[in-house]
């Protein structure tokens, strides 16, 4: 009974997305953001169209035309034309204390079927996940095991109480259908991105100006590290970037001509990052997603480093990704 409340209380808020380019017809899903009709979706929903139809549950239809896109996160605003009947924002919930175990709803239409709800549990939290359309990450995304195949994409993936955890953006999967494994942006991005995009045209995210690398055992003893030192092993720092401006170093290993590391068996001797702003960094993927959901281009922060057996602390002013064109 409570999961069929949930249903009719946020279905009128999710849309059915038709997206026709020249290379075809493709669909997903979105929810509505605002009265004024902003619908969030996935950018690859949306990516390359021409012609957007949005189908709500109470049968009306609209065009819609793309207002911005964020290829980083892969998520995207649209907005509708001409709007005939009330329009129901969705419940925005957050995704920082979400814990693997907790129970999940997507809703969508996979597959072209609308309307479709499915439910599971929250698998894992805290992984990192590739866009596909950039150099960059999409941190902490939520994973779970809810049915999600293609269709649902852009669609929100609920919590018990019908608030919004998630954007529903990929399947794990050798058949393209769901095997279990699916993954959504986290909540607590989409309310940092969203609003940049109808406001601005765009988000910007801070930059570090760093690549690295989790502290791994097989790190850990070539550099002969304590056991207790975790962190994210700075790699490669871009020159003159916000990193190398603070004065952290990066690996000083061989590398091609293209700056990759070659790695043998000597020494690691880069920078560990182990904390920003005294909050803990345990990897990499802990690293990136401080920076996406916790900070802005100009920010300043302070960085603990540990270097030579020593830990330190190390000012620096956060710098702007670099816009994809």
């Amino acid at each position: 009974t409570h999961l069929a409340d949930i249903y009719e209380d946020t279905v009128a808020s999710v849309v059915y997305i038709v997206a026709r380019s020249t290379q075809g017809v493709g669909s997903g899903s979105g929810f509505v953001w605002d009265t004024e009709g902003h619908i969030v979706t996935n950018y690859h929903v949306i990516q390359s169209s021409s012609n957007l139809t949005v189908k709500f549950f109470n049968g009306r239809e609209y065009r819609a035309d793309v207002v911005a896109f964020d290829r980083d996160a892969d998520l995207a605003v649209i907005k509708l034309r001409d709007v005939e009947h009330e329009l129901v924002p969705i419940a925005i919930g957050s995704s920082s204390e979400l814990r693997p175990g907790e129970l999940t709803i997507a809703l969508g239409n996979p597959f072209s079927n609308e309307f479709t709800m499915t439910t599971g549990i929250v698998s894992a939290v805290s992984r990192t996940l590739n866009s596909g359309f950039s150099l960059y990450r999409i941190p902490s995304v939520v994973q779970t095991d809810a049915a999600i195949n293609p269709g649902n994409s852009g669609g929100p993936l609920l919590d018990m109480n019908g608030a919004v955890i998630g954007v529903n953006t990929q399947i794990n999967s050798d058949s393209n259908q769901s095997s279990g494994v699916g993954f959504a942006v986290p909540v607590d991005l989409v309310k940092r991105v969203v609003p940049s995009l109808i406001e601005e045209g765009q988000h910007t995210y801070a930059l570090m100006g760093i690549s690295g690398e989790p502290v791994d055992i097989t790190i850990r003893e070539n550099a002969g590290l304590p056991g207790d030192i975790v962190g994210a092993l700075g790699m490669t720092v871009s020159t003159e970037g916000p990193a190398d401006t603070a004065g952290v170093r990066g690996d000083t290993g061989e590398r091609t001509a293209n700056g990759q590391l070659i790695r043998g068996l000597e020494n690691w001797d880069g920078d560990i990052i182990v904390s920003i702003n005294s909050i803990k960094m345990k990897s990499m993927d802990d690293l990136i997603a401080y920076l996406a959901l916790n900070t802005a281009p100009g920010d300043d922060i302070v960085v603990g480093i540990y270097r030579d057996g020593v830990e330190m602390a190390v000012p620096m002013t956060l710098g702007s990704r670099p816009s994809i064109s």
